[in-house]
């Protein structure tokens, strides 16, 4: 196999798919939550949890068996299907049309693959195994869940609010990048998560005053 092309992918307006509306389903419908996909479900049968969520809109639920030439329409599709020779001919439509598509426990008609996601704000931790031990990725990320903890979230909230700032101010890129090493070098986000959020961004506030000081020098 090949080395993977690692990528976060903004979906929002993006028409996107679930064939198949088992247990397994539920987990990848999971996965849009917040993505901004217009996501769309091909099934028979569904699990109460996802006719809960058709029933509110949150998903189009087409409620029959899927088929390759649906692929077209999207451009981002998950099969949860058990059938592999299902899955052989979702991946070769998916491949004429240009939709990237992914089925799950089917890594050999997969054009990309999901990786174990620890998520903390706008914080994104993705560990993958390349497919070949899913449940190493998921270990891994359960460690990286105990170290990035929610103060990392809060450090990168008050990194929204200084990013204008630092980029309106500082136009040299190595000088601008050196001030967001020193930022999260710093102790703000060990203050962060003693609930010093003040003192954090006073902090912030010296280390910003003096690379803009070194500008106007």
């Amino acid at each position: 196999m090949s080395a993977l092309f690692p990528v976060m992918l903004d979906l929002r307006g993006w028409p996107c798919a679930v064939l198949g509306g088992n247990a397994m389903a539920e987990e990848k419908v999971g996965l849009f939550e917040g993505t901004g996909a217009r996501l769309v479900l091909i099934a028979e049968e569904a699990t109460p949890a996802l006719r809960q969520l058709a029933a509110h809109g949150a998903i189009e639920w087409r409620q029959r068996h899927p088929r390759p030439e649906d692929l077209a329409e999207f451009r981002l599709a998950i099969s949860a299907v058990a059938s592999r020779e299902d899955n052989a001919a979702f991946a070769e439509a998916a491949e004429r049309a240009g939709v990237l598509f992914n089925a799950a426990d089917d890594p050999a008609h997969c054009r990309f693959l999901l990786p174990s996601v620890h998520r903390q704000g706008a914080l994104v931790v993705a560990v993958s195994s390349s497919g070949r031990c899913p449940a190493l990725a998921v270990r891994i990320r359960q460690r990286l869940a105990s170290i990035f903890d929610a103060a990392y979230a809060e450090f990168l909230e008050l990194c929204e609010e200084w990013r204008p700032r630092i980029s309106g101010r500082i136009a040299d890129f190595s000088r601008r990048r050196q001030l967001w090493y020193s930022l999260v070098d710093s102790q703000a986000i060990p203050l962060l998560r003693e609930g010093r959020r003040e003192e954090a961004r006073r902090l912030a506030e010296v280390l910003i005053e003096a690379a803009e000081k070194e500008v106007a020098a």
